[in-house]
C-alpha cells in the first residue's frame, strides 16, 4: 500500500498525465493549486472562467506558467461548470476541481441525469489522512448525513475502491461506534453488525469488513488486547466508516486541527472522481486532493 502523500504523489508522476478540469477557474485558490500541481508534475489543467483574472492570478502566483494553461473564456459559473463536464464526457478531462462556483451549482451540474456524470450510484467524500506510520482512508465527512444501512454499503464500496488505487488489495474496514457489542439503544452498532456478517458472506467483497468497532480498538493492538476484543482487523484497520455526518466532520477536522496530520479528500461515485476543497483547506490539502482525484480517474 503507499504508506504517505509522498509516495503518493510519486505514484501519480509515474502515470500517464491525466487533465483536470476547473470551472469558474478565476478563483485564486483555485489557480494557486494548478500551478503548484503544474510544478509537481502531477496533472494538465483546463481552467474555465474569466480569462482575464486568471491570466492575472497566474501571473502573480508563477509567471513562468502563463502559457501552460488551457483557458476557455466565461463568466457565468453555472455555464462554467457546463463547459467542464461536456468537457469529461467527450474524454477531454479525466476530473472536476471546483473554482469559485459554488458547491451546489458544481453537483447540480455532475448529477444532472440527462447531461451530468449521474452514475446511478450513492456519491461520498473518501478522505485519506498520513499518520506516522501510514495512510487512513475514512468516509464521509460531508456528503451523507445520516447513512442507512444500504448507504454504508456503498460508502464502503466507495472507499475500497480508492484503497484498491492506493496498491491495498484487501483493506481492513472498521465499522466504527461507541462501544464494541450490539446494543438495540445504539442503532449504529447493529449495522456494523450486520456489515460484518453480510461481509463474512461475500458481499462487499475485496476487503475484510468487522464492527461495532471504538476507534482505540481499531487503530491500537494494544487497546484491542487490553479490552481483550477478538477481532481479525483489530489495530490494523486501513479504512474507517463512521456513524453520521457530524462523527465523520469532527473527526476529519480534529485530524487536520489537533493532530496537524497531511490529507486530501475526493468525492467518489460519479463518472469520475470530483474534488471540492474546503475554503480552509491549505495549499498541500488541495495538491494532495488533486493527487488522489488523478489515481482514482
Amino acid at each position: 500500500m503507499i504508506k504517505n502523500f509522498d509516495e503518493l504523489l510519486d505514484k501519480v508522476r509515474s502515470l500517464p498525465p491525466k487533465r483536470v478540469a476547473i470551472p469558474a477557474a478565476h478563483a485564486k485558490s483555485a489557480i494557486f493549486c494548478a500551478t503548484l500541481a503544474k510544478q509537481e508534475g502531477i496533472g494538465n489543467f483546463l481552467l474555465i472562467g474569466n480569462k482575464k483574472k486568471i491570466l492575472e492570478q497566474i501571473s502573480m502566483i508563477e509567471e513562468s506558467l502563463i502559457d501552460a494553461f488551457e483557458i476557455i473564456n466565461e463568466d457565468d459559473p453555472v455555464a462554467c461548470v457546463d463547459i467542464a463536464v461536456q468537457a469529461v464526457r467527450n474524454k477531454e478531462a479525466d476530473t472536476i476541481l471546483k473554482g469559485a462556483c459554488t458547491t451546489a451549482q458544481l453537483m447540480k451540474g455532475v448529477l444532472n441525469k440527462e447531461t451530468g456524470l449521474n452514475a446511478g450510484k450513492l456519491i461520498s467524500i473518501v478522505s485519506v489522512f498520513e499518520t506516522k506510520e501510514r495512510l487512513i482512508i475514512f468516509t464521509d465527512g460531508g456528503l451523507v448525513l445520516y447513512p442507512t444501512l444500504e448507504e454504508k454499503v456503498s460508502l464502503i464500496n466507495n472507499a475500497v475502491y480508492v484503497a484498491h488505487k492506493m496498491e491495498c488489495p484487501k483493506p481492513n474496514v472498521a465499522v466504527l461506534c461507541a462501544i464494541e457489542t450490539p446494543n438495540l439503544k445504539m442503532p449504529p452498532t447493529l449495522d456494523a453488525a450486520l456489515l460484518s456478517k453480510m461481509n463474512q458472506r461475500g458481499e462487499m467483497p475485496g476487503c475484510v469488513v468487522d464492527g461495532p468497532l471504538a476507534l482505540d480498538n481499531a487503530i491500537s493492538e494494544h487497546a484491542a488486547k487490553v479490552k481483550g476484543l477478538q477481532s481479525p482487523i483489530a489495530g490494523k484497520a486501513d479504512i474507517l466508516l463512521l456513524p453520521s455526518i457530524e462523527a465523520g466532520n469532527i473527526f476529519a477536522k480534529s485530524m487536520t486541527y489537533y493532530a496537524n496530520f497531511r490529507s486530501g479528500h475526493v468525492i467518489i461515485g460519479a463518472k469520475v472522481p470530483i474534488l471540492i476543497a474546503s475554503r480552509a483547506d491549505d495549499a498541500w490539502t488541495k495538491l494532495h486532493s488533486v493527487a488522489l482525484g488523478v489515481l482514482c480517474s
